[in-house]
């Protein structure tokens, strides 16, 4: 028997010894004691369980042999029993714990049946659940549930607020941050921690739990940070909140762009390069667009679209002969003034879309009259999209209508712009072609210069102020060097959040995005509604499976079966089963809203660097 606050003996589970640990140095563990279930018919073992439960209920968990050590964290699989009032309630308790200790997924990870212990605690009324975490060198994450779950963690609940530590409720992040300081320095040898706290009714918080995480929240952090900031654990000088910009540029930027960004940011842009991938500074006012879709929408086709290609054509007929120079700061300074009028017909979109048809490639709208300016990635050394596929593929119907077969038109009937939120969609669609007419004579000049000094597409290791002077006849820098130095930042794995210059594994919360784990695969969807459907209809190993929410049994099964991808529309970065996908080495989309409404059998790409779910129809996304 192991009384909480007693030295732990080499035969305490890791759990057990743990708290037992915390609570001696005076953290807020919840009393009780934990005894190997032999142990339990002991007089003197049911006199203190008896003693416990006279001051109020009790929770009885299973304290696995082979759990939250800095291998193998078991999260989840583990049966938890609360609302124990009476011996007999503790007995029933232990009961329905060796019962699922024989759990054939348990078995399947733990690889023959568990040794455990019965871990009796004090029970704490709760209001919220949190639970915390950071790896080393990483920015500490908050998740808060409400008390509607008691099982939210091992259900995979989406949490009711998510982000850093210091972002939180004042009086919370100044408890938690105390008790996480307090464990860090208790733990010293543990790099990274991941708690789980109890908010009492009074406003207390109670420390449930402390592990080792068993793998990084955010992997690569070390080799990135290597490549940014060599001698620190973070990135210095970078306040605040930034996210990777995964959505548009999910691979790193050219040297070319990569020079435009930094052009840009002098002129005041949010923006930061990060050993060559884009991030952007989060917005924190919390308020939302004013403009209105409509005028947006009017502005773009009737002003601003037909605007930006007469500039194009122009630079095209300049570009074909004389001085180069000029018009290369005559381009950038058109970047500027494009991202500017961007931004002023820059809308909100709704929070919530009706789940998209695949058989309506809605990104295609009056997309066949922009195919020569509209890059495969937003860089300027991407090629266009006419020059890598056919235009008749976008003479395409919707479903269920006839006549026509053009673009524009036909899409008119799914984001009609008399809907105010359709219009929303609309005008994000639209300003993509008018950033692309923006960065179009750019390119045009690059690839203008590419010709006339017998580059090619080398053309595009240069910067802009790199490229002037070669214009100007001076020498080049060393392009295989720059190449080989290129092929290693995009070897690197970009977290897609920093707070503070400490990486955070969070989620843009957007409809078919989520949390992402792993690489990146592609596979049919195999739409499951839980573990017991999984295991009836076996999927393919190459399917990307869907269920609502993924439970640590149902990630240990999916490893067993072979399948590698799977995505859920519900939970957190530090739910049970994210812990368990970056464990058991799956690729996952946590929290990807949405998910489970796609139809079986569509062709989707699991894109973890942008945290995306794509849909995938005629070779298109």
């Amino acid at each position: 028997m192991l009384v909480l606050g007693d030295l732990p003996g080499p035969d305490a589970a890791p759990k057990s010894a743990v708290l037992s640990r915390l609570h001696r140095a005076g953290l807020p563990v919840p009393p009780g004691l934990a005894v190997s279930p032999e142990q339990l018919a002991e007089p003197e073992v049911r006199r203190r369980i008896a003693d416990l439960l006279a001051g109020g209920p009790a929770i009885v968990r299973a304290a696995l042999a082979n759990e939250d050590t800095t291998d193998a964290a078991a999260a989840g699989l583990g049966l938890s029993v609360p609302d124990c009032r009476d011996l007999a309630d503790v007995d029933r308790a232990a009961g329905a714990i060796a019962e699922a200790a024989q759990d054939p997924w348990l078995l399947r990870y733990s690889g023959r049946a568990p040794a455990y212990q019965l871990l009796v605690q004090r029970q704490v009324e709760r209001r919220w659940l949190a639970v915390a975490a950071a790896d080393r060198g990483g920015a500490r994450l908050l998740e808060l549930h409400d008390i509607t779950r008691p099982d939210a963690l091992a259900a995979g609940a989406t949490p009711t607020w998510s982000g850093p530590l210091a972002l939180a409720e004042p009086a919370v992040a100044a408890a938690i941050t105390s008790i996480f300081d307090h464990v860090a320095s208790t733990m010293s040898e543990v790099p990274s921690l991941d708690l789980e706290l109890v908010i009492d009714l009074a406003g207390a918080t109670w420390l449930v739990q402390a592990r080792p995480l068993a793998r990084p929240l955010v992997p690569g952090w070390p080799e990135f940070c290597a490549a940014v900031a060599p001698a620190e654990d973070h990135v210095p000088d970078l306040p605040g909140l930034w996210r990777l910009d995964g959505e548009h540029n999910p691979a790193v930027l050219s040297p070319a762009h990569a020079g435009l960004v930094t052009w840009l940011i002098g002129q005041g842009a949010g923006l930061r390069l990060l050993g060559g991938w884009l991030y952007e500074r989060a917005s924190s006012s919390g308020r939302s667009s004013t403009v209105d879709p409509h005028q947006a929408l009017a502005d773009l086709r009737g002003r601003h679209l037909p605007a930006a290609r007469r500039v194009l054509e122009e630079f095209i007929e300049k570009s074909l002969a004389g001085d180069l120079r000029p018009l290369l700061a005559r381009a950038l300074e058109h970047v500027r003034a494009t991202l500017a009028v961007h931004a002023e017909v820059r809308v909100d979109l709704p929070p919530e879309l009706p789940a998209p048809d695949p058989q309506v490639l809605l990104s295609l709208h009056d997309r066949g009259d922009y195919l020569d300016v509209l890059p495969a990635a937003w860089d300027i050394a991407s090629p266009a999209l006419a020059d890598l596929v056919d235009p008749t593929c976008l003479d395409r119907k919707p479903a269920g209508r006839e006549g026509g077969s053009d673009t524009g038109r036909a899409t008119e009937g799914v984001i009609d712009p008399r809907d105010p939120q359709r219009a929303a969609v609309l005008v994000r669609e639209l300003d993509d072609h008018l950033f692309a007419l923006g960065l179009a004579p750019l390119r045009r000049i690059y690839l203008t210069a590419g010709e006339r000094l017998g580059l090619g597409d080398d053309v595009f290791l240069l910067a802009p102020d790199e490229l002037g002077l070669a214009l100007a006849g001076r020498d080049l820098p060393d392009l295989a060097a720059r190449r080989r130095e290129q092929q290693h930042r995009a070897s690197l794995r970009p977290p897609p959040a920093l707070f503070d210059g400490r990486p955070l594994p969070v989620s843009p919360r957007r409809r078919l995005c989520g949390i992402a784990v792993g690489a990146s695969v592609r596979g049919v969807v195999a739409r499951r509604v839980d573990l017991a459907d999984l295991l009836a209809r076996p999927p393919e190993p190459d399917a990307v499976v869907v269920l609502p929410a993924l439970t640590a049994q149902a990630a240990v099964a999916l490893r067993a079966l072979g399948v590698r991808a799977v995505c859920c529309d519900y939970g957190g970065a530090l739910s049970h089963a994210a812990l368990m996908a970056r464990e058991l080495g799956l690729s996952a989309l946590i929290g990807c809203a949405g998910c489970s409404e796609l139809p079986d059998g569509i062709e989707v790409e699991l894109d973890t660097r942008a945290g995306r779910l794509r849909l995938l129809a005629q070779g298109l996304s």
